[in-house]
């Protein structure tokens, strides 16, 4: 359990280093050149697209509204092209009726006789009539009348048909008198027909009269209704805006076009600026004003040829500031795509020129850490980041110069002291030994004395052979066997050396020369002697890690406290009988991490009164080399 929760908690910490060293991580690439040089680019990119954006908004609006004012204008030059054609044909029609000699004849004559003239002015109405295609969609009703009031001739679509019309109740309308007096013209706007059974029937009435060609004498009147559809069929392929409504003011009354209709309204318009200067027709008025909702709109207004009768084309200006917004909108999408257009590019070109090199140059830093001084010469560009890479290889190989340099100093010294090693064999250590061989030869007559002759021997001649430190284990081990040949002579055979091998490759790992011999030697003297009583050491070599090699020096003597077992791979004298004056546990300690690194060394474990072990752990290390 105790296990799980420190997981957990290391994977806590882990996030929150990650976290942190993501945030280090970007708040460092915002320190960097290229972090800070794009960041100038952009924002230059930036803020030139943001005033050539107002700029072309400016000019955009400016001429949107423009074009849009244009078009407008255009399109109500044909609107009312269209419905003055459609007006006009109507009043041809009442006009021809209006001088037709048959119609004259018709009003001239009130009693019996006039019969055959009343039918001959009516056959002449209809084929006129018929034979014009568009009056039964233009023509609503029209009444001829005599000045006497005692007959009409009446032309009506049977859908508008009504026994109800009469002289008299056509005259007494009480717009009759207001179209008599601006005859021929709407004066009386539009109204709904007083004789159709159909409701809502709206009709555009005016009237005229018939004179007589000689003399200044009424004969009668012409009472026309003319259908709304010459308005609103026209309108029906006129194109609106979203943001625009279509308005007709015929007399006092203004109509809004809506649902394919012509609906009074009592909304007007507050004008607040004349724009007419912009307009393409002197008939043409634009003036900006203010609906009754107080929205702010463009008014655009032409005459028509009859007598008032106008239409005006509303547009919003909050809809068209919209329209003009979406445009803008569109030209700052393509400045901005185009200026991301050119970031990318830029940033390839930066990360080519500069972020490339610079991560090569990092990389190169990065090998000289791991301890790679060789000269890359591939970090040498044409440029200003190229002498930088000159110069780092300069200064690798000065670097790797001088540690080269320092190296050979070490060897030098290590050499020096070795040989001073050599030179230091303890004079007491001699003389015990000659005055036991001394004491054997006395003694008795035993082949010791030659063995005991032959381990020095080699001994003595292994220190004097050379400076090479690192000898196979193999090797160390047979040295061991000699020095421990001698001492087990000087000990009576008290004391006993076993080694175990677990695998025979073992033997071939580099070992410093004399490791194991001081180890040894501190179990003999400080172990077992104090014991008074045979021992043994043993030795056991197995691998460990799979990469290094331990070995275990194991004695049964006396042990020793913890305290002491700490202050063993610290302090730095040895024993006064020892092989030699200088090399005791600590020193063993001290060179095994200076040649092979801190992860090496000894370890020891003691249990006061029945043992101590000294581990050595070494790296695997083989290497091919002839010793005498």
């Amino acid at each position: 359990m105790h296990r799980q929760k420190m997981y957990v908690f290391c994977l806590h910490c882990k996030e929150n280093t990650d976290r942190f060293s993501g945030g280090i991580a970007l708040k460092k690439y915002f320190h960097t050149i290229r972090a800070r040089i794009l960041l100038y680019t952009i924002s230059l990119i930036l803020l030139i697209s943001i005033i050539i954006a107002f700029i072309s908004y400016y000019i955009a609006s400016t001429n949107l509204r423009d074009n849009l004012i244009q078009t407008t204008e255009t399109k109500l030059s044909l609107l009312t092209s269209s419905i003055e054609s459609n007006i006009e044909n109507v009043r041809g029609f009442v006009h021809s009726c209006q001088t037709s000699s048959q119609i004259r004849q018709f009003t001239m004559k009130d009693d019996d006789s006039g019969k055959h003239l009343k039918r001959e002015a009516h056959d002449f109405v209809m084929n006129t009539y018929n034979t014009n295609v568009a009056l039964r969609s233009q023509l609503v009703r029209m009444v001829i009348i005599r000045s006497s009031k005692n007959d009409i001739i009446q032309v009506v679509e049977s859908s508008f048909s009504s026994a109800a019309v009469s002289a008299a109740s056509v005259m007494a309308l009480p717009y009759f008198e207001t179209l008599y007096q601006e005859p021929g013209e709407l004066a009386a706007g539009m109204v709904q027909d007083p004789f159709s059974t159909y409701k809502n029937v709206s009709v555009l009435p005016f009237v005229v009269t018939i004179d007589h060609p000689y003399q200044s004498q009424e004969l009668g009147y012409i009472f026309t209704e003319i259908s709304t559809s010459v308005i609103t069929d026209p309108l029906h392929n006129y194109l609106t805006n979203a943001d625009s409504h279509l308005y007709f003011r015929i007399g006092d009354t203004l109509y809004r076009y809506t649902d394919q209709s012509l609906i009074a309204c009592d909304q007007d318009f507050e004008v607040l600026q004349d724009l007419s200067d912009t307009a393409l027709s002197e008939y043409t008025v634009i003036q900006k004003a203010r609906n009754m909702e107080g929205r702010s709109c463009i008014l655009i207004t032409r005459p028509l040829s009859v007598k008032g009768l106008y239409v005006t084309e509303c547009l919003d200006e909050h809809m068209l500031s919209q329209n003009i917004f979406q445009t803008f909108s569109l030209v700052v999408v393509v400045i901005l795509s185009f200026a991301t257009a050119i970031g990318i590019l830029f940033s390839r070109f930066l990360s080519k020129a500069v972020n490339e090199p610079i991560q090569q140059l990092q990389k190169r830093m990065k090998r000289i850490e791991a301890g790679d001084f060789s000269r890359d010469s591939s970090t040498e560009w044409e440029h200003e980041l190229g002498y930088i890479g000159k110069n780092i290889n300069d200064l690798s190989e000065n670097v790797l110069s001088l540690m080269n340099q320092r190296i050979d100093d070490e060897r030098q010294k290590k050499d020096y002291e070795y040989r001073m090693l050599q030179s230091q064999i303890n004079p007491h250590f001699l003389y015990n030994t000659l005055n036991s061989i001394k004491w054997m030869a006395t003694v008795q007559n035993a082949p010791g004395i030659a063995e005991m002759t032959t381990s020095l021997s080699r001994l003595l001649r292994d220190i004097s052979k050379g400076t090479a430190s690192l000898i196979p284990l193999s090797h160390e081990i047979s040295l061991l066997q000699d020095y421990f040949t001698i001492q087990q002579y000087r000990y009576g055979g008290t004391i006993t050396l076993h080694i175990e091998v677990e695998d025979p490759a073992l033997t071939e790992a580099q070992i410093i020369k004399f490791t194991l011999q001081p180890i040894v030697e501190n179990a003999i003297f400080h172990g077992i002697e104090p014991k008074g009583m045979a021992g043994c050491v043993s030795i056991r070599i197995y691998r460990q890690g799979g990469s290094n090699v331990c070995i275990d020096v194991r004695d049964d003597g006396v042990g020793m406290d913890k305290e002491t077992a700490a202050r063993l791979l610290t302090q730095d004298s040895a024993a006064d009988s020892s092989f030699f004056k200088e090399i005791g546990i600590s020193n063993v300690h001290k060179r095994l991490q200076y040649e092979f690194g801190n992860a090496y060394g000894l370890r020891v474990e003691s249990r006061l009164g029945e043992f101590t072990t000294i581990s050595i752990l070494l790296p695997f290390i083989q290497k091919e080399k002839t010793y005498d």
